[in-house]
């Protein structure tokens, strides 16, 4: 008996090398290996009702933006969760749209709906709409900065400030 076979017997592992491992959870970390198929895992994850998926989900698609890794493919499912309630899962999915939207313009589009919904309760989500460089989106960007200017929080005021010189980027 090797080494290699004992050490797989006490694991409870199989002792051939080609034999798929029952049990191995899709979203423990299988996504950097070159050979997975599509991102699936990622997303049913974004698919999912649950935020702590969806927070995984987000988590690992930017480590694999932040590795060099092209997660274009991905783009649809992500901007299904703009509209999320969870703060942090949004937060992720502006980093993703800020770093995709100018490669995928006509499904950005689809999602600037949502971002004119949430420009009234967030200053992130205009942050984040004038950080896209898509041109059809200049004259929503113009109207969302009239509005927040004349905001009552000074902080809606300030990010409403510093989107102005985006526009003309």
């Amino acid at each position: 008996m090797s080494a290699s076979s004992a050490f797989n017997d006490e694991k409870g592992g199989s002792s051939s090398v080609g034999e798929p491992e029952y049990g191995h959870d899709p979203a423990s970390g299988g996504i950097f290996s070159s050979d997975y198929k599509r991102h699936d895992d990622l997303k049913e994850m974004l698919d999912s009702n649950k935020d702590s998926l969806k927070l995984e989900a987000m988590k690992r698609i930017v480590a694999m933006i932040a590795r060099g890794k092209n997660a274009s493919d991905l783009f649809p499912a992500v901007v299904k969760n703009v509209a999320c309630k969870n703060i942090e899962v949004k937060k992720l999915v502006y980093v993703y749209l800020v770093r995709y939207a100018e490669e995928q313009q006509d499904l950005a589009l689809l999602s600037i709906s949502t971002f004119q919904r949430g420009l009234k309760v967030e200053p992130s989500a205009l942050r984040v709409l004038s950080s896209i460089r898509v041109t059809i989106i200049v004259p929503i960007m113009m109207l969302a900065i009239k509005e927040a200017a004349s905001d009552m929080s000074p902080y809606v005021r300030k990010t409403a400030a510093h989107a102005i010189p985006k526009l003309y980027r």
